[in-house]
């Protein structure tokens, strides 16, 4: 193993009383992080005074200030300031395990060719609700080392590869991880896997939450991707056909019929497979009933946000301009 000075950094905005449950995690770590620098946003909390105490107490943490800043920038800044050669990064709302930090730096140490490595999650839940909101949310690995991604709660890599990438992309407040993983793929460096490298991350505790969550992750991609919009169309024109019936209902009793007809074909169309998956995971029957409107919820918010974030990407000229600046910045790097 090729022992490095490792850097942990953390993007945090008004995170209160559990500031001082994650510091205490990553100080702790089973292999201590060489320093940590933290970027906060602005927070009008105890945040910032709980921050700057552990900082007087530990010589290793270091605190910045920036009013404002999105995430990426934030993450840029900070490993500005970072001296290691390795990054790990988390986030605020995040419970690292102990042998976190051990078991995500691990293939960077002992491989070189190695670039970034992809921690997971586990669900901290509430209630059954967060539990399959969680599990609907969980990104899956790829199983393959060049087409892997990776994102910023639980990942690492190595400083040289960020600047080679041109850091992550500070135009983007959704989509940001996204991207910044296709960069490194693109650029043909090698992401692994390490599946004891675990996080602790709490869902969006209501379906409202869950569901703009989910439409932001699709804008955040419509933005990034000159992709075919008639995925999204075909599924986005079966929703508005659902729900214009029913409204139609309330006048022609057939309408309901076919709206219901239409409920019945997205729903063998959509949940079967997914619904197989969680009861393989949960004897939870509220699963029954969760799944089927987290998927529904999920492919309704998604399409949507992504067909918004495609308007968005073709109609203003500074959205196209960044992205193939982002993208000509890697070519001539490589």
């Amino acid at each position: 193993m090729n022992r490095q000075k490792v850097s942990v950094i953390l993007t945090v905005l008004n995170e209160g009383d559990g500031m001082k449950e994650l510091l205490a995690q990553i100080l702790t770590q089973t292999r201590p992080p060489d320093e940590v620098v933290v970027v906060d946003g602005g927070s009008s909390d105890q945040t910032i005074p709980v921050l700057n105490g552990y900082a007087v107490s530990d010589d290793r943490l270091r605190v910045y200030i920036e009013p404002g800043v999105n995430i990426s920038r934030g993450r840029n800044i900070a490993i500005e300031k970072c001296t290691g050669s390795i990054i790990a990064v988390t986030d605020g709302g995040c419970r690292p395990d102990a042998n976190w930090l051990e078991e995500l730096i691990k293939p960077l140490e002992n491989d070189s060719s190695i670039a970034a490595v992809a921690g997971i999650f586990k669900i901290d839940y509430r209630n059954s609700f967060e539990f399959f909101s969680g599990a609907l949310c969980m990104p899956a690995d790829s199983g393959d080392a060049t087409t892997r991604l990776f994102y910023g709660r639980n990942s690492a890599f190595r400083k040289d590869a960020w600047s080679a990438v041109g850091g992550y992309p500070e135009w983007l407040y959704t989509g940001e991880d996204t991207l910044f993983a296709k960069r490194f793929v693109q650029n043909g460096f090698f992401v692994s896997y390490a599946p004891d490298a675990i996080v602790a991350w709490r869902p969006r505790p209501t379906l409202k939450k869950l569901t703009k969550m989910f439409f932001l992750y699709g804008r955040g991609n419509g933005r990034i991707e000159n992709g075919n919009l008639k995925g999204s169309i075909y599924w986005l024109r079966y929703h508005i056909a659902w729900f214009f019936l029913l409204l139609l209902g309330c006048f022609y009793s057939w309408a309901w019929i076919a709206a219901i007809t239409i409920l019945i074909y997205l729903y063998v169309q959509m949940v079967p497979p997914v619904l197989r998956e969680i009861r393989q995971k949960t004897n939870l029957l509220s699963r029954e009933f969760w799944v089927p409107v987290i998927v529904f919820c999920r492919n309704i918010a998604t399409n949507a946000g992504y067909l918004f974030g495609q308007w968005e990407l073709k109609s203003k000229p500074d959205f196209r301009a960044n992205l193939e600046q982002y993208r000509n910045y890697q070519r001539q790097q490589t």
